[in-house]
């Protein structure tokens, strides 16, 4: 756990070094006399030029720690945000604090890879300078599921036999489209990656295939370039049946397609979302995933429960996760049971929608 720690402890250090220091409360000074003359009154500084200064916050330390990372992400990225849309006009200050992103922290544990603790952190924004089309987003997640369009949520993630795979920075730029017929478009490009910089481009197509009162039918398409797979394309689905108003069942699956990587890269999994009160949540779900060009097609499959609990007034959230799969990657193998289970903090900030 010490690993755990530092990394959670590194996440408010490193929004305070992206921000300037916080000024100290203004003191009150004496009226000048009558007879000297008034003294210009000094207006709030233009976003253009303070960006980081306009987006400052009260400070209401009610959980110290907690509460101060919170808000010192938010007007780090809000700073960023309110500067780079003025490079296209006028900066936009109540369009910037809208910004919004989270930090997570997560030690996973798997009898078949072993352990190991991770750090994502992904921010939003939109950029109204450009009639609301534009949009920017940084963080920092394992790199080649950004770069494919394959960042699924918890649901999906699987931890045995991805442990290998190191988290590394992106960040780039949105547009999205005009809908037509019902399809929702936008194209992203970025980078990712310190050391080694790759750039990525995206367009992403949503299309709600069929909705109504109980069920909803999504499909989603990704054609993508980058600098490692070259081209490649993914595709998704998402099928929801509402059980009850508190009750959904949910048909995931995805895959990808690259020139660098023969075969289809695929995940499906089927999920039973619980909302239970005061922002608790239970998932139970079982799942397969597999690419049908590797030595053993079918990588894992398995089962899992996920539980999410608020913590101190819902200023923080911890996920727990417990599950049993049968991963193999050499066929010549015996297929084995493994225990997998995970604890994670998520410290949501900005403007949550």
């Amino acid at each position: 756990m010490p690993r755990a720690v530092l990394a959670w402890l590194l996440a408010p250090l490193l929004a305070a070094c992206a921000t300037t220091p916080v000024p100290g409360d203004p003191t009150v000074v004496d009226a000048p006399p009558a007879a000297a003359p008034a003294a210009a009154p000094v207006g709030p500084p233009e976003p253009e030029d303070r960006p980081f200064e306009s987006c400052r916050q009260p400070v209401d330390n009610e959980v110290p720690i907690i509460d101060e990372t919170k808000r010192r992400l938010h007007e780090t990225v809000c700073g960023a945000s309110l500067w780079f849309d003025g490079l296209f006009g006028r900066g936009d200050l109540r369009a910037a604090r809208r910004a919004r992103g989270r930090v997570e922290v997560a030690t996973a544990y798997s009898d078949f890879e072993g352990d190991d603790t991770r750090v994502r952190f992904n921010a939003r924004v939109q950029l109204p300078a450009m009639k609301q089309r534009l949009s920017a987003f940084v963080g920092l997640d394992e790199n080649e599921e950004v770069a494919r369009d394959r960042s699924e949520g918890l649901g999906l993630r699987s931890e045995a036999s991805r442990l290998d795979e190191a988290e590394d920075f992106f960040a780039g730029l949105g547009y999205a489209l005009e809908n037509d017929y019902g399809i929702r478009t936008d194209f992203r490009v970025g980078v990712r990656g310190l050391r080694q910089t790759r750039a990525f481009a995206q367009m992403r197509f949503l299309y709600t295939a069929y909705a109504d009162e109980t069920n909803l039918v999504e499909l989603r398409l990704t054609p993508f370039v980058n600098t490692r797979d070259r081209w490649g394309v993914t595709a998704g689905t998402d099928l929801d049946h509402a059980l009850a108003p508190s009750r959904l069942l949910r048909w995931s699956t995805v895959g990808t397609v690259t020139e660098e990587s023969p075969g289809l890269d695929w995940r499906s999994a089927l999920i039973l979302y619980q909302s239970l009160r005061q922002l608790r949540a239970l998932a139970l779900e079982s799942f397969v995933r597999g690419a049908t060009a590797a030595p053993e097609p079918l990588g894992e499959y398995g089962v899992r429960t996920i539980y999410r609990e608020p913590l101190l007034q819902a200023r923080l959230f911890a996920n727990f996760v417990v599950g049993y799969s049968w991963p193999r990657v050499d066929p010549a193998l015996p297929r084995e049971g493994s225990f997998n289970a995970s604890f994670g903090l998520e410290l949501p900030f900005g403007v949550q929608r």
